[in-house]
């Protein structure tokens, strides 16, 4: 397994323990053994999720909306050259890709050319060099308030500055993951000793941080990671 294929894995643990469902997402083509695109993460937040119980206190870089039902459509891009942290070409330049994607998600009563049109301008964000934040689409139905942010997460950047389109670093899903699963520190509310079978695909990243009695970065999540399968 390539250490991009570890930081996929790597995000969804990190993107379980703040709250969401997470999947991938194939975007089927009409050409035989073909496909037209594929996410990597897609995700889902609901405005009343909680664990309190785990007393996990750390800064919100997600921003995460306790008012709306949120989606991340994201990309894990492991590049040095900020340039080339791009959403794939094969979605970002399709519309009729976008259109499935929207369908799949199945949250927009309808999917028109407009709604389309805003997709594809977030999908193509790494255009837009006065962004700041993250590119975030918002709509209130009456059976929904939905927020979606199209993002990046970027194991070789450095923290977010401020100026362009905002991502998620490997440092801060790695200090996150670390202070919800430490061990160090027992927590009365809430064991963190337990069959860690259950994490499933997850299991392999759970025992590298239950079983370190310091924190893990960078590299010392690539060198626990270089012999796994």
């Amino acid at each position: 397994m390539s250490i991009d294929e570890h930081y996929e894995l790597l995000t969804k643990l990190y993107l379980r323990l703040k709250g969401y469902l997470v999947s991938n997402l194939i975007i089927h083509s009409v050409t035989p053994g073909n496909h037209d695109s594929e996410i990597d993460i897609l995700a889902v937040r609901f405005p009343y999720h909680e664990q309190t119980d785990r007393q996990v206190d750390v800064e919100d870089e997600l921003d995460c909306d306790g008012s709306k039902i949120e989606f991340i459509i994201g990309e894990v891009k492991n590049k040095t050259d900020r340039s080339k942290i791009k959403f794939n070409r094969g979605l970002r330049s399709n519309r009729e890709s976008i259109r499935k994607l929207i369908s799949w998600l199945g949250c927009f009563p309808e999917v028109d050319k407009s709604l389309i049109d805003e997709f594809e301008q977030y999908l193509n964000q790494h255009r837009v060099s006065e962004a700041e934040g993250f590119a975030t689409l918002e709509r209130n139905f009456d059976h929904a308030k939905l927020k979606v942010k199209f993002l990046f997460f970027c194991p070789s950047q450095p923290n977010w500055e401020g100026k362009g389109y905002k991502y998620i670093s490997g440092e801060q899903m790695l200090n996150f993951i670390w202070e919800c699963l430490k061990d160090v520190d027992p927590v009365e509310t809430c064991s963190r000793r337990y069959d860690f079978t259950g994490w499933k695909d997850l299991e392999q990243y759970v025992r590298i941080f239950k079983e370190s009695e310091i924190a893990i970065d960078k590299s010392r999540f690539e060198a626990a990671v270089k012999d796994l399968k």
